[in-house]
């Protein structure tokens, strides 16, 4: 039986360009620069074509697919999958996604543990249906008590956490470093917060720092900006203002809202010296960029700024309404 772990990830990193020497026009630092989105239409194009490909009604395909509902039919609960998977990739049978779910469906709940950990991230990421989290964890637990991979790996990443018993914690840590030893970077990240976050001493600390740095290592935007963070705040790792705004730059270039904020705010305060990837940029552009993604620290400076009239920017109680609504609404659940 294949196993499928469908991630989307996306790590951005622009590239700097030297500028022409007689170009005078100011370089605009790159963590300005819009997104780059030259390339992804045709990503995006050959992951709807696999998706999307013509159905395979090859004779010896439509006979597997009969073999396999006749098998499914009996309450073979393995071929029940198997049922499912052909129906959704149009194996044999013309695509009919609500008959794959309610197949995959139908095997979960005979008990078949690869069912229910697929039908886990189904509902956890609401792959062919609603979100809904209950039900999500309820069919990943239950896959994971019988040892599937993906369904102890959903739990990991989606259902415990620092607030979570010790036991499930260690459960956790040892899933997201078993998927990190196979490769998986956006682990890093994980792993170093669940550590920092219940970090008892120094020790621990630094090693929470180690995964944030391999994140960062990675350029995954979250890991630049803890790498950055631990750097300002002197958190696993010596404090150095130069360092954290080395890597708030590189967050920032890699359009984590947070790293805009944070290299915003060290641009602003004065700390950390000169920018290293071009003319630092105005930090009212940054905390506008990262508040227009939801950045609450963003979006409460921006309220400041438009409440006095700070940042180079006339006090406007009409632009200050507008942020504090939309801090009100990012605080709604």
């Amino acid at each position: 039986m294949k196993t499928m772990l469908f991630v989307l990830s996306l790590a951005l990193a622009q590239p700097v360009l030297a500028q022409p020497a007689s170009t005078k026009e100011p370089r605009q630092h790159p963590a300005l620069a819009e997104f780059d989105m030259s390339g992804l239409d045709a990503m995006r194009a050959r992951v709807r074509a696999v998706i999307n490909r013509p159905v395979d009604l090859s004779p010896d395909k439509v006979a597997a697919f009969d073999k396999t509902r006749a098998a499914a039919e009996r309450g073979d609960t393995a071929a029940q999958l198997e049922l499912a998977q052909m129906l959704h990739q149009g194996e044999g049978t013309s695509r009919d996604y609500d008959a794959g779910l309610a197949w995959m469906q139908k095997s979960a709940e005979g008990g078949y543990g690869p069912a229910q950990a697929f039908l886990g991230v189904a509902y956890t990421l609401g792959q062919g249906m609603a979100i809904d989290r209950k039900l999500g964890e309820y069919w990943s637990r239950k896959g994971a008590a019988q040892g599937v991979e993906l369904a102890n790996f959903t739990v990991a990443m989606h259902f415990e956490n620092i607030h979570s018993s010790p036991e499930e914690q260690a459960h956790a840590l040892h899933w997201l470093k078993f998927y990190a030893g196979n490769g998986f970077i956006y682990a890093y990240n994980e792993i170093g917060y669940r550590l920092m976050m219940t970090a008892q001493d120094d020790a621990q600390r630094k090693e929470a720092f180690g995964w944030y740095m391999q994140a960062a290592k990675a350029l995954d935007p979250p890991g630049l900006n803890n790498v950055a963070y631990s750097y300002e705040v002197g958190q696993g790792v010596p404090q150095s203002d130069e360092a954290a705004l080395g890597w708030y730059e590189m967050a920032a270039i890699a359009k984590s809202p947070p790293g805009q904020t944070g290299f915003a705010r060290l641009l602003e305060q004065g700390r950390g010296g000169p920018t290293r990837q071009g003319p630092a940029p105005k930090p009212f552009a940054l905390y506008l960029l990262a508040a227009q993604q939801g950045d609450r620290e963003a979006i409460e400076r921006l309220i400041k700024v438009y409440d006095k009239g700070e940042l180079e920017q006339a006090a406007d109680p009409a632009q200050a309404a507008l942020w504090r609504e939309k801090l009100r609404l990012a605080k709604t659940p």
